[in-house]
């Protein structure tokens, strides 16, 4: 591996530890907001506003280019279904 790669990986995992050391106690983590998916997909699908108890997972999407990624990928493929 040249120095390179090796300050990329290295650039890279720095973020994503940042990304984790940035989670608030009362925010929700990765894994919490996922199991919050299917709900918050379908308040976006069916164009209704997103409720006060899912506004954590909102926020968590904001800050999480990894989760807002997985929320578009999971939107996509309930739209074809």
């Amino acid at each position: 591996m040249d120095a390179d790669s090796h300050s990329d990986r290295w650039s890279q995992l720095n973020r994503i530890v940042g990304m984790a050391m940035s989670v608030l106690p009362h925010e929700l983590g990765c894994d919490d907001c996922l199991e919050f998916f299917a709900a918050f997909a379908d308040y976006h699908l069916n164009g209704t506003a997103i409720p006060e108890s899912l506004r954590p997972v909102s926020e968590h999407l904001d800050r999480c280019p990894a989760c807002l990624e997985e929320m578009r990928i999971l939107v996509q493929a309930m739209k074809s279904e």
